[in-house]
């Protein structure tokens, strides 16, 4: 049975609405409905149960639309970014936490011909990704892509200070081989470190080489810092970027 004061007159944000402020999607909400609303979705994010993993393997063993081969093997990352369970599916991980922890609201942030999106193990439980949500050391990030009409991927980041790492490819100027269309799992996990925040991670999908996406990064990061790398995706439609907060440092 639905309350009177469950029902909504227009006044207010829709749970839609403020699924996709929540996601990132649109700007955020303010309001006692949003603060409700943020409530609940971190009591949802701490009851979630841990993940039976082969389960999920036998799970995405089951999916017929398996991308073809891509004509050149991407090289695997470094060992240190590595886990055992590293090759499950996290795609699948993350569309099935979007059912359960945001049934409203749609499971990646696509908005255009490319998109980066991510999921985060903490302490055994996988969650998610918000952008803008304070993620920090011993976080584990596996970062998924949708690369319509691109062949070629540099994933790096620049964190608080200007410093760029490159993650993907691992080594070497040439940029990951990936597979155009639907959304597909970077193979691998990035451990955050104790470096300033905020972290933006650049994906730049179809260069000609990894300094040709460096070059790009720490040009407009030259220009205006942060808020000019973040602005890449709005000027560049091969771009996506997604910004972590990281916890404030001690004085």
């Amino acid at each position: 049975m639905i309350l009177p004061e469950q029902l909504n007159d227009g006044d207010r944000p829709s749970r839609l609405a403020l699924a996709r402020a929540a996601t990132g999607e649109t700007a955020p909400l303010g309001g006692p409905e949003a603060l409700a609303f943020a409530a609940e979705l971190q009591d949802a994010e701490a009851s979630l149960a841990p993940f039976d993993w082969e389960i999920l393997r036998a799970a995405a063993a089951r999916v017929e639309d398996k991308p073809e081969a891509v004509a050149a093997a991407p090289a695997p990352p470094p060992w240190w970014r590595r886990l055992a369970w590293a090759f499950a599916p996290l795609a699948v991980v993350a569309a099935a936490l979007a059912l359960v922890v945001l049934p409203d609201a749609p499971s990646s942030r696509a908005k255009g011909d490319v998109d980066l999106d991510f999921v985060v193990l903490r302490e055994g439980r996988v969650m998610p990704g918000v952008e803008g949500r304070v993620y920090g050391p011993g976080d584990l990030l596996q970062f998924t892509y949708r690369a319509a009409g691109h062949e070629r991927l540099v994933l790096l980041s620049i964190d608080g200070e200007g410093r760029v790492t490159v993650f993907y490819p691992s080594a070497g100027d040439t940029p990951l081989a990936v597979v155009p269309g639907e959304r597909h799992v970077l193979d691998g996990s990035i451990a955050l470190d104790d470096a300033p925040g905020p972290e933006l991670f650049v994906a730049v999908f179809g260069p000609s080489g990894v300094e040709e996406a460096r070059e790009l990064v720490e040009g407009a990061w030259s220009r205006g810092g942060a808020a000019a790398v973040s602005a890449l995706k709005e000027t560049d439609p091969a771009i996506d970027v997604v910004l972590v907060q990281k916890p404030e440092r001690a004085p």
